[in-house]
């Protein structure tokens, strides 16, 4: 046995380890909910139980649990409106039902497209299309589907609830406690010179996490509650910390070392507060620290200890948590922010809304058995930017190609009903240890052949057709999404990424401006900060996808606009 495959069988063996406890109670739970939600829903409506177990797990891409109400609402809406128009659907000539499809496809892209958080268009996509083509359903029967899809909202919230119930408590944590090791062993280095420190944008990484998750967590527009603003700052101030540290010179004096010492002892009894295992902080004096005599970053360090304090204690305190201040905006441009009109997002709705709509009409009006496959690749392989069409079309090609080869052997050398019905269970547990594309859509190729061949004699003609039908629709819907995607209101990253710099240029310099006012409007300010974090993130990205050089030189002077954005006397100030 050679090296490598030495290093694959310990790599499968590893990931059997780490995945083994969530792959095995996730399946047990999703047999479960389907069994109990077809019980009580009826055969008809299985699916939709299937459709809800997809949606569970995707939905905790968002942190739903700030506002549970409105999130349920606008669930239920959506999902109720996806049932009643595949009903309306399906009654109707095909002709006849394309603007009702590319209106409610329209809906759930632009509904479920973030510019900041990962998307979560694709499930709802997917569900809905499983409703017209795989479940179809009379309008006798479409009270009690709208009763299963409003019981599968209340499903996901509930989820949400179960499953991320600690993790605004875990992401603070993790994110400040990692913050506040960085900064450590950035003084451990200086000190003793071992070691490869972190270097400040690997710090902002875990501000920008910090910044995901309050936005997510937000009631409304322009509505964050008090402590999560001071979570904001106590990152802020960890970030301002290191930047201090990393701007000293070196070799360090005797007296340097010592005040160093100091501030790595008072950032680890930070990190035991903020880890809960420290219920006080102990009081924060000059005199305690260092004399400011000999050494004028001494003040600096302990201005920005104080102010680290200062907001993780007021980060704890049960009455900011309850704390929502009131913007002075007006209401129309409160309205206007809530609508958030992304260039993006209407674009990408607009030209994937009406892809699909034109592909459910070709479908229904050539009555292609199996084109659900064609719709399915189209909605996999659209993406808001097409410069990734063609990456993704390869992951599905080559996971097709895989899957339906290990179909081809295994369906063929299994020829009773138990035996394949066993091999597409399994495949479907398999589909938990992979964590990416190519592994998880082989896995689903597998169950998606084997409900197609279920019920076929044993035999490789049988099962090979089948395979090539699938792999030709797989081809034909990549080939239509390049074109279509290409040609028809085209939208690159680099496009994207341009419009994106104009929105953070924008967002930092009306901070800068708010900072000088009298009066600062407490949330505008603190929804200015996280946006701009956000925008940087998802920019750098997007530049760095898009080799554009440009912003290496462009971004430090907005960064710096949002590191001096203080209000009011402020105890940080920002280097220059």
């Amino acid at each position: 046995m050679n090296n490598k495959t030495k290093k694959i069988l310990a790599s499968c063996q590893e990931s059997l380890k780490k995945n083994f406890r969530f792959a095995t109670l996730d399946f047990i739970f999703i047999i479960t909910f389907v069994t109990v939600f077809q019980k009580v829903f009826g055969m008809e409506n299985s699916i939709v139980g299937v459709i809800f177990t997809i949606m569970m797990a995707s939905s905790m891409l968002k942190d739903m649990t700030a506002s549970p109400v409105k999130h349920l609402a606008g669930q239920a809406a959506v999902l109720a409106a996806m049932a009643v128009s595949a009903c309306v659907v399906n009654t109707l000539p095909p002709v006849f039902s394309f603007p009702l499809n590319f209106g409610m496809i329209f809906l759930i892209l632009y509904v479920f497209t973030y510019e900041h958080s990962s998307h979560l268009y694709f499930p709802y996509i997917l569900s809905y299309l499983f409703l017209i083509f795989i479940s179809p359903i009379t309008p006798d029967l479409l009270p009690k589907r709208l009763a299963a899809m409003i019981t599968g909202a209340v499903c996901i919230i509930l989820y949400q609830f179960i499953m991320g119930r600690k993790r605004v408590i875990e992401t603070t944590r993790d994110a400040l406690s990692d913050m506040i090791d960085e900064t450590c062993d950035l003084i451990d280095y200086m000190i003793t010179g071992k070691g490869a420190p972190d270097t400040p944008e690997d710090v902002r990484k875990n501000l920008f996490r910090l910044s995901r998750m309050v936005y997510d967590r937000r009631k409304k527009i322009l509505c964050i509650s008090d402590a999560d603003f001071a979570v904001i700052d106590s990152g802020r101030g960890i970030e301002h910390l290191f930047l201090i540290l990393s701007d000293m010179e070196q070799p360090l004096s005797v007296f340097q070392t010592k005040m160093l010492c100091s501030v790595s002892e008072k950032l680890s009894v930070f990190r035991q507060f903020v880890q809960g295992q420290l219920k006080e902080l102990p009081p924060l004096l000059q005199s305690d620290f260092v004399s400011q005599k000999e050494d004028s970053r001494a003040k600096e360090l302990f201005d920005g200890l104080t102010y680290l304090q200062e907001h993780l204690l007021h980060m704890t305190d049960p009455e900011k948590k309850t704390r929502y201040r009131k913007t002075m905006l007006s209401l129309s441009i409160r309205l206007k922010a809530a609508l958030d009109i992304s260039p993006v997002r209407v674009v990408y709705a607009l030209r994937v809304g009406l892809l699909l709509a034109c592909s459910c009409l070709f479908v229904q009006s050539m009555h292609l058995v199996h084109g659900k496959w064609l719709l399915f690749t189209i909605a996999s392989v659209s993406l808001p930017y097409a410069d990734d069409i063609g990456q993704k079309a390869k992951k599905r090609f080559a996971a097709t190609a895989a899957g339906g080869l290990l179909s081809l052997l295994l369906y063929a050398a299994v020829p009773s009903m138990t035996g394949r019905t066993a091999i597409m269970m399994l495949s479907g547990y398999l589909s938990f240890y992979f964590t990416d594309y190519t592994g998880t859509f082989a896995c689903s190729t597998i169950g998606a052949l084997g409900a197609a061949v279920f019920t076929d004699v044993f035999g490789w003609n049988s099962v090979g057709e089948m395979l090539a039908v699938r792999l030709a629709y797989i081809i034909a819907g990549i080939l239509v999404s390049l074109i279509f995607n290409l040609v028809v209101f085209p939208f690159s990253r680099r496009l994207a990424t341009e419009q994106l710099w104009n929105k953070y240029a924008a967002a930092t310099k009306l901070l800068t401006q708010i900072c000088r006012q009298e009066d600062t409007d407490t949330q505008l300010y603190y929804s200015l900060i996280i946006q701009s974090h956000l925008l940087e993130e998802k920019l750098a990205k997007n530049a760095d996808d898009e080799k554009w050089e440009k912003l290496k030189n462009m971004l430090p002077k907005c960064r710096q606009r949002v590191r001096n954005a203080h209000r009011k006397k402020p105890r940080i100030q920002a280097l220059s």
